[in-house]
């Protein structure tokens, strides 16, 4: 995009430019009038669209690369100096603008972000500003731990992602060995990532109490904007998934022991094929995997194939799992240039498919949106952020043909995988959730006491699996969950957004073109309206009670049937 308010040469190290161009804006005098005040409001939007892909460009960086000093020291020293002078300045600018007498006459246009608005300036603490860099680095502390996990295993040494792909292998003694070889490196590092949590847990409640909120839960939601539920809706979604869901992920798991001759399952026994079957091999490389999901997007939608071709065009996917590199999956967007990204540890399994038909669906969010004038309305709250992405997954799981031909079995295989991992995120998504609520409401918590929480809701989200012997490894699996560490509280999302999504995949199985017409007519609308009304306009519902659970639940149950 062509900047009209930051200069070319901006340097964005430099701090002095940096508050020069704020105080610009600050002291700025704009008349009451609203094309004025508009103008001003773009002024601001680009120069925080400038600052954000800087930030998010270094963040890939050093992501990709966890090795790499220059990378994190480039991305901590924009954390340190250039974070914290947006703040500051945020906080006054919000000020000037709700202030401003014409403000009232763009309400049509911008009142989604001036509600949003009014809670910042409702949050803001000054005390908050380093704590918030304090919690940046140590999010990135954390990030180094995980990143440096490594092992020697069949003769080479493999990140925690390259060795979970040896539990699809039919050897069971050799999924053991993988499992047991991969918690017990995990293990190594429990009391340095019990540590990190608890160091980021110390600075999100001095955070909630600078902002003169009852705890940390309440300072969350309303920093999250989730103005249209509560955390008694969450308690609501965890009694329907313990009542709806989990009892089909014990029959999926009782059919998948009764298949290998089991009587109860490991939990090295989860992902290989239960028929003894060679783990699918749907691609060799990275670029195949890039070049086959595009096939993908081509068959369902030609706008979905364009913008699919434009990011492998642009070479704007890292897929590849190495060593060094950051564990886990995202897109982010690079907002000045209108660009997504996507990160991906592959492992050459099946899974990666669909966690690239999952980023991938983010992507297009990103490009569907890249005309809302301003950044607010460009960062899209995750309860729909992710009905973009899982409705992807299930809509691309209609075309497998490219990694697999007409090996209709292969297909079958790798769709009832996909289902029965809806089946199954569910009741972890109630799972992550409810012990964030539960330790987020015990503010003298312990490590031992985390143990204890993760202990009893494992044993209430049970679904059949045998941990005897592993229980210390069990009370303690909650750590593999880097969101509990980078991003609190964002997981129901994934949940309520799997609803969504679910929805989408029913009306795309009734009429493809409109089911997915919908869907990117809503993403267009980025944050520029209520999520309820982002759902409505893709023609689905905004619940997550059982009305809703129960009859997908069914759909999802009898299409799994056929596989």
């Amino acid at each position: 995009m062509k900047r009209e308010f930051v200069p070319e040469n901006f340097n964005v190290d430099d701090v002095e430019q940096v508050t020069k161009l704020f105080q610009l804006l600050l002291d700025e005098e704009i008349p009451n009038d609203a094309n004025a005040l508009r103008a001003w409001i773009l002024k601001w939007s680009e120069l925080g669209s400038v600052l954000q892909e800087v930030s998010c460009r270094r963040y890939v960086a050093m992501t990709c690369n966890t090795a790499d000093e220059a990378a994190a020291k480039a991305y901590e020293s924009f954390v340190e100096n250039v974070d914290p002078i947006s703040s500051e300045f945020d906080d006054k600018l919000n000020k000037k603008l709700m202030a401003h007498p014409a403000k009232d006459q763009l309400k049509d246009e911008f009142g989604v972000w001036f509600k949003s608005i009014q809670v910042s300036l409702d949050l803001f603490s000054p005390d908050n500003i380093p704590l918030e860099t304090e919690e940046m680095k140590a999010v990135q502390a954390y990030q180094k731990i995980t990143g440096g996990m490594s092992v020697e295993f069949d003769g080479e040494v493999k990140t925690m992602q390259q060795l979970s792909a040896y539990l699809e292998r039919t050897d069971r003694d050799l999924r053991e060995k993988a499992w047991r070889t991969m918690w017990d490196r995990r293990m190594q590092d429990k009391d340095a990532l019990n540590d990190s949590f608890d160091k980021l847990f110390s600075i999100r409640n001095k955070i909630a109490k600078n902002a003169h909120c009852k705890d940390y839960i309440d300072f969350i939601y309303l920093a999250k904007r989730r103005f249209d539920y509560t955390p008694a809706h969450c308690r609501d979604f965890h009694e329907s998934v313990e009542k709806l869901v989990l009892p089909l992920l014990k029959e999926i798991y009782k059919k998948r022991a009764a298949q290998m001759g089991l009587e109860k399952l490991r939990p090295w026994d989860l992902s290989v094929d239960p028929l003894n079957r060679e783990p699918l091999a749907p691609y060799q490389s990275g670029d195949e995997l890039i070049e086959k999901v595009d096939q993908i997007f081509e068959s369902i939608h030609p706008q979905a194939g364009k913008w699919a071709r434009q990011m492998q065009a642009q070479k704007l996917i890292d897929p590849d799992s190495r060593l060094g590199k950051a564990p886990g999956g995202y897109q982010i967007g690079f907002d000045e240039s209108r660009l997504p990204f996507i990160f991906m540890n592959s492992a050459k399994t099946d899974r990666d498919i669909y966690t690239l038909l999952h980023e991938s669906g983010h992507s297009f969010h990103q490009f569907a949106l890249a005309n809302q004038p301003i950044l607010a309305y460009r960062d899209v709250p995750s309860e729909f952020a992710e009905v973009a992405s899982m409705s992807m997954e299930l809509i691309g799981m209609s075309n497998l043909k490219p990694f697999y031909g007409n090996d209709e079995a292969a297909i079958a295989r790798s769709a009832g995988g996909e289902l029965e991992d809806v089946i199954w995120l569910f009741p972890w998504v109630a799972s992550i959730d409810s012990f964030q609520h539960e330790i987020y409401s015990r503010p003298n918590h312990t490590a031992a006491d985390r143990e204890q929480i993760w202990a009893g809701i494992m044993d209430r989200y049970d679904a059949g699996v045998d941990y005897t012997g592993l229980e210390k490894i069990r009370n303690n699996m909650w750590q593999k969950q880097l969101h509990l560490f980078e991003c609190p509280f964002y997981y129901i999302e994934y949940g309520i957004a799997q609803l969504g999504a679910l929805q989408v995949w029913a009306n795309f199985k009734k009429d493809p073109q409109k089911a997915i017409d919908d869907l990117f007519k809503a993403e267009s609308l980025g944050y520029s309206v209520s999520v309820p009304t982002m759902f409505e306009t893709a023609n689905i519902k905004f619940d997550f009670t059982a009305k809703t659970i129960e009859p997908l639940m069914q759909v999802v149950w009898d299409e799994l049937s056929k596989y």
